[in-house]
């Protein structure tokens, strides 16, 4: 269900960038009105995404399709030029999102038990090193 709603606060950045752009810099009532609601429900619908989901995949995500979108409505509604650079450009940052992805929980995971390791050999050599909150917590957890 999370991903419903980051769908729909995709759909609802584009649909308000959108009515932005035909505002005419806030000159025009409805576009206007259009342009703030539909970005507010968007936030809204980011903020139950966020419950469930990790916010750099979120972010990069919403973002990064939105990104592309709106390169294509620009193309196809607005006739703007639609150049290689831009077009590259936009590949990277869905690639991007592809490799956030990846990078899923389980890749997290891997991260903690190194450090642990790194942890442990400097405890074994004296030295204490920083460690974050969340893996200070399951070291502390599995030593007890």
């Amino acid at each position: 269900m999370a991903y419903a709603y980051l769908a729909a606060a995709i759909i609802l950045e584009v649909f308000g960038t959108v009515a932005m752009k035909y505002s005419e810099g806030f000159t025009k009532v409805v576009p206007s009105i259009l342009t703030v609601a539909c970005h507010g429900i968007c936030f809204v619908s980011l903020t139950v995404a966020l419950k469930s989901l990790p916010v750099s995949n979120v972010y990069a995500i919403w973002a990064g399709v939105g990104t592309a979108l709106m390169a294509l409505i620009g193309l196809v509604i607005f006739g703007e030029p639609l150049p290689l650079q831009k077009v590259l450009a936009t590949g990277l940052i869905v690639l991007g999102v592809v490799m956030l992805n990846f990078s899923g929980p389980g890749q997290q995971e891997k991260s903690d038990e190194q450090l642990a390791r790194v942890v442990e050999l400097d405890e074994t050599h004296g030295a204490v090193a920083p460690v974050p909150n969340r893996v200070a917590a399951t070291l502390d957890h599995n030593s007890g």
